[in-house]
């Protein structure tokens, strides 16, 4: 028997433990990632599905509100089941049963499911025929790097060449990595954000708020499940990132470096960091290491994120497109209205962009 419910905060290491386990789950559907989302202005509505008395799958819907007191829920890499599991397809079903019921009492007009399944993945077929509309768009990174850790020897051996020299020429040029860990530790997440900040401005994008840095470190350090590094020489900060660790799979997520002056030399300060992020993370038990989002196959160097996505080549892996996502439609008048309405600002953003 499967029983569909809202999670409490009693489920919290029921969840965890069930998030840690499954494959098709990342630190979006952390309990202490709800704190995040909160700030985002989208405060989570956590749901389990058990079988048995045991939790068989999760999903976090983070609430976006809309005009005139309505809803739409999005559920970012989720929901998260065992998809490889002969009885994912009835689990989703009875998941989707139960967010297309919990969305109506909370008058949401539909809940946008995308898992954390590859666009090839055979699992998908769980998917089908299950009263979901697929969408091909996701609203998380579509395009991501993941590298199977193994020991240093083939770990640098599925390097490129260049990325191998910046890792050891880093080290000649004395660049040290430091691991911080204490959730209480602000000057260690204000120092990352510092660079991040420097970096961003650096590439034209939108600066991320202080605030919800803060809360991402102390929620999900606090948790023991995120770690800071730090590339220093000579007792300067060169480069700075954040790793989350969730059960055998972690994920880069804040990062910063400073850029050398014109006319000094070049300390490789962020491959060290990513070298050492990879080391600290297989020394935990990670087996995969993501890379969180690079630009999309075919993209030149006009895309924002050409440069960090050869950067992030340079460490191999293997490149994965994710799957897309699916609608739970609970108001079918109002979704197609908010679809229609979405269409009209894409026309209207494209004829700007063309000058018309």
């Amino acid at each position: 028997m499967m029983h569909f419910r809202p999670a409490i905060d009693a489920d919290a290491d029921a969840w965890q433990a069930h998030l840690a386990a499954t494959a098709s789950g990342d630190f979006l559907h952390d309990w202490a990632w709800a704190q995040v989302a909160a700030f985002d202005g989208q405060p989570q509505r956590r749901y389990v599905l058990e079988a048995d008395g045991v939790v068989v799958g999760i999903a976090a819907a983070q609430a976006r509100p809309l005009l005139g007191g309505r809803e739409f829920w999005y559920v970012p890499h989720g929901p998260v089941l065992d998809y490889r599991d002969p009885r994912a397809g009835d689990r989703l079903r009875a998941m989707r049963i139960g967010l297309h019921n919990a969305a109506a009492q909370h008058t949401a007009i539909a809940v946008k499911l995308e898992p954390r399944l590859a666009a090839d993945d055979p699992d998908l077929t769980a998917f089908e025929a299950r009263g979901l509309r697929r969408r091909p768009e996701t609203l998380q990174v579509r395009h991501t790097r993941i590298v199977e850790l193994a020991d240093d020897e083939m770990l640098l051996a599925g390097f490129d060449k260049d990325t191998r020299y910046g890792v050891r020429r880093a080290e000649r040029e004395g660049v040290e990595v430091t691991a911080v860990d204490d959730a209480a530790d602000e000057r260690a997440i204000d120092d990352l954000h510092g660079l991040v900040e420097e970096t961003q401005r650096r590439a034209g994008f939108p600066l991320p708020p202080l605030a919800r840095y803060r809360i991402a470190w102390r929620a999900l350090a606090g948790a023991g499940r995120a770690v800071i590094l730090e590339a220093r020489r000579e007792g300067e900060l060169l480069a700075s990132g954040m790793v989350v660790i969730e059960g055998d799979r972690s994920f880069y997520l804040f990062s910063g470096s400073r850029r050398e002056e014109r006319g000094e030399p070049k300390r490789y300060a962020s491959y060290a960091l990513q070298w050492a992020m990879m080391r600290l993370a297989r020394d935990r038990g990670v087996r995969q290491h993501d890379l969180w989002g690079i630009a999309p196959p075919g993209s030149d160097e006009r895309h924002p994120w050409h440069g960090v996505g050869l950067f992030k080549k340079g460490f191999g892996g293997r490149e994965v497109e994710w799957a897309g996502s699916w609608d739970v439609v609970v108001d079918p008048t109002l979704y197609r209205l908010r679809a229609a309405t979405g269409i009209a600002r894409g026309w209207l953003r494209a004829a700007r962009r063309l000058g018309r």
